[in-house]
């Protein structure tokens, strides 16, 4: 997986402009498999749309807001935090990492 950001959409309302990010996670685990997925990018080839689709690639959709004038280095670096962070947060844990686990009353969780 190459790509982690990419810009999908751009308005402005003449004060603000607010922009729409695709955000790509490379997952190793805890991820289930979502065969009908697709990448909201359009431009998403197969091999990046069969990663998202067999869980070795998370899309998340990420939107920000930014006053008309704020120059494109400062957006990029609030959008690659913006992504180090989210990525920390699933690092090496999956995003579904309480999938299949149980409460019971007699024996507890089962994980």
């Amino acid at each position: 997986m190459a790509k982690e950001i990419i810009a999908l959409t751009q308005v402005s309302d003449g004060t603000n402009q607010t922009i729409q990010f695709a955000m790509w996670y490379p997952i190793t685990s805890g991820m289930l498999p979502q065969p009908t997925v697709s990448s909201q990018w359009p431009g998403a080839s197969t091999a990046e749309n069969t990663a998202i689709q067999n869980g070795t690639v998370k899309e998340e959709i990420y939107v920000h807001t930014f006053p008309l004038n704020t120059p494109a280095t400062a957006i990029k670096a609030v959008v690659n935090q913006a992504w180090t962070d989210r990525n920390a947060q699933i690092n090496g844990v999956g995003p579904n990492q309480f999938n299949g686990i149980f409460f019971d009353s007699v024996t507890g969780w089962s994980a």
